[in-house]
């Protein structure tokens, strides 16, 4: 009985000091290692036209707030069918009805009810050849009244190769960084043990568009040109690492 004592004994203090005196083999690896960030960014010509517009009505009866909606939003896609724009880039993106009020000294008085449907339409393979299109069909939909095109801004619409370019450069960057300090502080630099990536873009934005009712082309090419240009120019493309090298 005292032989399996003293055995629990020895075994109770091995554990003690393997858990007291070895406490690094179970440390964090941030512990031991240098983190760097590297970013690159890179520009490129959009290459899709995107069209942000409303259309909104006010009538007695939501019945009839909602079937002119209807119908204007079936012109609005006649006209983008008549320039092969794709169903599948025209999207929904807000359906709404409400009940309108006009406000008084005497308090609201109801004007109906409001119906209004956004959407969201994509003109691809834009180059500033071919540019025009999007003016020829912002010319045919502000004809319909009650159409609002809020906004029109650029995009490119796959952005892969940009990335993967910025990617590579930023890890290099990254790289550099930490070669250079393993090297100042006299550290072995090893494999790395984390990797975290942010990207970034800025949306090329044109101008902002209201067009009310009678608003045509040509009314609006009569206004402030710097009001009204919509023309492409280079987006920027940035992308971020954010790298842990453990060191020796």
């Amino acid at each position: 009985m005292k032989r399996i004592d003293w055995l629990s004994c020895i075994l109770f203090i091995a554990i003690f000091l393997v858990c007291f005196f070895v406490p690094w083999r179970n440390c964090n690896d941030n512990d031991h290692a240098i983190v760097v960030q590297g970013d690159w960014e890179v520009y490129a010509v959009p290459d899709t036209m995107i069209l942000s517009m409303r259309v909104e009505e006010t009538k007695p009866t939501t019945e009839e707030a909602q079937k002119t909606v209807d119908e204007k939003i079936t012109k609005v896609k006649e006209i983008l069918k008549k320039y092969n724009i794709n169903t599948a880039d025209i999207k929904t993106t807000n359906v709404n009805t409400y009940e309108s009020f006009d406000w008084k000294e005497t308090g609201r008085v109801p004007l109906g009810y409001t119906s209004s449907h956004s959407l969201e339409v994509k003109i691809k393979n834009v180059t500033t050849e071919n540019e025009w299109i999007g003016w020829k069909i912002l010319s045919d939909i502000s004809k319909i009244g009650g159409v609002l095109i809020n906004n029109v801004s650029y995009d490119i619409y796959d952005k892969t190769q940009y990335y993967s370019e910025a990617r590579k450069l930023a890890m290099a960057k990254a790289h550099q960084k930490a070669e250079e300090l393993a090297e100042l502080w006299e550290v072995r630099l090893w494999k790395p043990i984390s990797i975290q990536e942010e990207r970034n873009y800025d949306y090329a934005v044109s101008a902002m568009w209201v067009m009310k009712n009678s608003y045509t082309m040509d009314m609006a090419e009569e206004a402030e040109m710097d009001d009204w240009d919509i023309s492409l120019w280079e987006m920027k493309i940035t992308l971020n690492v954010s790298v842990s090298y453990k060191i020796k």
